[in-house]
């Protein structure tokens, strides 16, 4: 923890701001869990507390503890409400990513203000666009950083059992329920800490895991069945789905997620990407497994995206076709 970053954050949080959260599009459990945990906490420190997400919300993280809260960019009929807060806004606290073009069109809006901006995030190579700044890539979430951000602070006793299952949830989503190699003692610590406050494991494993709609089920079914393809003697596995495939399923947002992981299961697939057609965009998934392949170098390097060692995302312009072509050709400068 950077004393530095405590010290000016109790300044700052000394008397009732008008305050701001904003997390990337899209935002996943980490993203949700760590930006509602601190509305939570911030509203219990006398703040006034609006979170704003820059995409709507993903749907099937509709059962976390003041999910309806957030406000979507995207919503026209919420866009006067969240830019009026953002222009009113004392402080912006930019949680879960470390560049503002992740935000979209509400990245412009962000920095046009005067607000102080407050970065807690855990991915690389942040940008310079932040007055506080607390960036550590040795944590495993920031839902993980938020803990320790509220226990540096001393206020631990506003971690009640929502707040606890937000942060818990957004730990599991980002670790793989504590599979992955991010997995540090830190991790089991402060997940031990939500237990203490409250959190309840079993239901979040049930709500992130098992609790499917029928169509997202056979969205899934589809994708293994017919979609999953093979390459470097099977130690690659990827899936490449059309817009008009995905219409197929009406699929909502976040339907999607998770599917990445599944060829894990297949004994000797080290890693796992999935290509999505999103208008005139294909919006990419990267996972691997171990400490060799570096996944957000290849999406960096390739892709115009990055991310976590073993979890980023890209994008492509071109068609499914030559991204699939594009994407086999640069393979070969992994060694696997």
């Amino acid at each position: 923890m950077q004393n530095k970053f405590i010290s000016e954050l109790k300044k700052l949080l000394a008397n009732p701001k008008r305050c701001v959260i904003v997390t990337h599009r899209q935002p996943d459990g980490d993203a949700m869990g760590s930006s509602l945990a601190w509305q939570r906490v911030l509203k219990a420190l006398k703040h006034d507390v609006v979170f704003i997400s820059p995409t709507e919300i993903t749907q099937n993280l509709d059962w976390l503890p003041d999910y309806n809260t957030a406000l979507s960019f995207e919503n026209e009929k919420l866009k006067p409400t969240a830019k009026e807060s953002i222009q009113n806004a004392d402080v912006i606290f930019c949680l879960d990513f470390n560049a503002l073009s992740r935000l979209e069109n509400l990245g412009e809006i962000i920095a046009a203000t005067s607000a102080i901006k407050v970065m807690i995030d855990h991915h690389i190579q942040p940008e310079n666009f932040a007055q506080l700044v607390f960036s550590n890539t040795q944590y495993a979430a920031t839902c993980e950083m938020i803990h320790d951000v509220i226990e540096q602070l001393g206020e631990l006793e506003n971690i009640d059992r929502d707040t606890a299952n937000l942060l818990y949830a957004g730990l599991c989503t980002d670790t793989g329920f504590f599979q992955f190699n991010n997995t540090t003692p830190n991790v089991m610590r402060v997940a031990g800490s939500l237990i203490a406050k409250g959190a309840e494991p079993a239901f979040i494993s049930e709500m992130v895991n098992n609790i499917f709609s029928e169509k997202r089920l056979r969205f899934f079914g589809y994708c293994l069945d017919r979609k999953l393809q093979f390459a470097k003697n099977g130690k690659v596995a990827y899936m490449l789905l059309s817009s008009k495939e995905i219409k197929r399923f009406w699929l909502q947002n976040g339907d999607s997620e998770g599917l990445v992981n599944y060829p894990f299961k297949i004994k000797g697939v080290e890693m796992s990407v999935y290509f999505s057609e999103e208008g005139e965009k294909i919006k990419i998934s990267f996972r691997s497994r171990g400490t060799t392949l570096d996944m957000s170098t290849f999406a960096r390097t390739n892709f115009e995206g990055g991310g976590h060692f073993n979890a980023s995302g890209g994008k492509s312009f071109l068609s499914l076709e030559e991204t699939e072509q594009k994407f086999l050709k640069a393979l070969d400068d992994l060694e696997f």
